[in-house]
């Protein structure tokens, strides 16, 4: 799969109107990641590392939104973006699917825990799309921008898997599982990237 997202990175990036709408579906999924934690263990107020993360979120939401509109050289709209629909798709069904999956395994429902595994595999999966993109896209100032959120995500990955499997260990438990139904969720969402990019270039070519 790995090379699937390289071909389709560097196909997107060729189109800076593709693109703009790239940046702007990565804040989305930032911003609702940052929601999700704000909406569950940063409901009341939080813990350090939580709030941490919590910012990290955010910030990363608006540096994508920033950068979008750098290369648009405009304002972007609140409906420029690239499988939206797909991204969110993925992101809503990895939630729900990996809570029911813990709810399993534990024989309980644990907000915490439920956190954790979503975390673990968002940054497991950002940790393949980010570096790749920031080796596709040929805007200094997204590949500087990326580079520094790697390096955030990769302290996040580090500690919330160490959690994780602590969590897991407990109950006999590991997160290949997690992992496995991630790389099967993500793959529909690629099918649709797939597809949109390839429209979206022939419809800039055309114009």
């Amino acid at each position: 799969m790995r090379d699937r997202i390289q071909t389709v990175l560097r196909q997107l990036v060729r189109s800076s109107d593709v693109e703009v709408r790239w940046l702007n579906t990565l804040s989305l999924l930032e911003f609702t990641g940052a929601r999700k934690i704000s909406r569950t263990v940063a409901d009341r107020h939080p813990t350090l590392e939580v709030l941490g993360h919590l910012a990290d979120e955010t910030r990363h939401a608006f540096t994508f939104k920033r950068l979008a509109c750098e290369v648009a050289g405009r304002e972007v709209t609140q409906t420029e973006f690239l499988s939206a629909g797909a991204a969110a798709t993925w992101f809503q069904s990895l939630d729900r699917e990996l809570a029911a999956w813990a709810t399993q395994v534990t024989g309980a429902a644990d907000v915490h825990l439920h956190y954790l595994l979503t975390t673990a595999v968002v940054e497991r999966r950002a940790m393949v799309l980010y570096p790749l993109y920031k080796a596709a896209t040929r805007h200094p100032a997204v590949r500087e921008e990326m580079g520094r959120v790697v390096t955030e995500e990769q302290g996040h990955r580090r500690t919330i898997e160490d959690a994780c499997h602590a969590r897991l260990e407990k109950v006999g438990a590991t997160l290949e599982p997690a992992l496995a139904l991630e790389e099967r969720l993500f793959e529909s969402f690629l099918n649709v990237l797939e597809r949109d990019v390839a429209a979206a270039l022939d419809s800039a070519q055309a114009a």
